[in-house]
C-alpha cells in the first residue's frame, strides 16, 4: 500500500468518525432532554435548538460516502468509485459548513434569540435554568418561577435576570459547537485533497502502464 493510499485511508477513517459524531450528537441530545437536570439543562436547551435533523441527514450522506470509498481502496486501478466518493465528500463538506454557519449566525443575536426560547420552556425547565445560573426570570426578575433559588420578589431582584449569564454561557457553548463543525469541514477538505491526490496517482500509473505496454515492456 503506497503512502498516498495510506493517507487517504487515514483521513477516510477520520471522516467516518465525524459521521458518527454527526449522528450521535442529535441522538444523545434528544435522549437526554427528558432527563434534564441542573448540570445539563442549558447545554440540552442550546443543542435542542441547533439544526439536529440536518446533522442526522448529513451523517447519512457521510456514511454513504464512506461506503463508496471501500471499493476504491481495494480496486487499486479503479477511479470511478473515487470520483463518486469525491462528490460525496464535497456534498458533506458543504452541508457541514452550512450547519456551522447557521449556528455561528445564531450567536450574533444570542440575547434576542434566547428570549423566545426561554418563554417556550416549561416552568420546570425555567426553574432549572434559574438554579444553574443563580438568577430569576429572563429579562424581568419579577417574572420568575418560584423555586429554591428565587424564593420571593426580593431575592429575585437581588439575583437579577437570567438573560446575561445565560447569554454568556450560550455564546461560549455555541462557539465550541460551530468550531467543532468547522473542524469537521477541515477533515472533509483533507480527505478531499488526499482523494484527489490518489486519483492523480492512479491516473499517472495507468498512463505509465499504457506507455510501457506500447513499448513492449509490460506493465509496471
Amino acid at each position: 500500500m503506497n503512502r498516498i493510499l495510506l493517507v487517504f485511508v487515514g483521513f477516510d477513517i477520520a471522516f467516518l468518525l465525524c459521521a458518527v459524531l454527526h449522528l450521535l450528537i442529535p441522538l444523545y441530545t434528544r435522549a437526554s432532554v427528558p432527563t434534564s437536570n441542573v448540570s445539563n439543562v442549558a447545554s440540552n436547551l442550546l443543542l435542542g435548538h441547533c439544526p439536529l435533523t440536518a446533522s442526522e441527514i448529513n451523517s447519512i450522506i457521510m456514511f454513504a460516502t464512506f461506503l463508496l470509498s471501500i471499493p476504491s481502496i481495494f480496486m487499486k486501478r479503479n477511479r470511478v468509485f473515487l470520483h463518486l466518493h469525491i462528490v460525496g465528500v464535497i456534498a458533506a463538506a458543504l452541508f457541514t459548513l452550512a450547519i456551522g454557519v447557521a449556528i455561528w449566525f445564531s450567536t450574533l443575536q444570542v440575547h434576542k434569540n434566547l428570549g423566545p426560547v426561554w418563554n417556550a420552556q416549561t416552568p420546570a425547565i425555567q426553574s432549572l435554568l434559574q438554579q444553574k445560573f443563580q438568577c430569576c426570570g429572563y429579562t424581568n426578575p419579577a417574572l420568575f418561577v418560584k423555586d429554591a433559588t428565587c424564593i420571593n420578589a426580593a431575592t429575585a431582584a437581588r439575583l437579577g435576570p437570567c438573560s446575561t449569564p445565560l447569554g454568556v454561557y450560550a455564546n461560549r457553548f455555541l462557539d465550541i459547537v460551530f468550531t467543532t463543525f468547522f473542524g469537521f469541514v477541515a477533515v472533509d477538505m483533507m480527505l478531499l485533497l488526499s482523494a484527489l491526490c490518489l486519483v492523480k496517482d492512479r491516473k499517472e500509473k495507468e498512463r505509465y502502464k499504457l506507455i510501457d505496454e506500447k513499448r513492449g515492456w509490460g506493465s509496471i
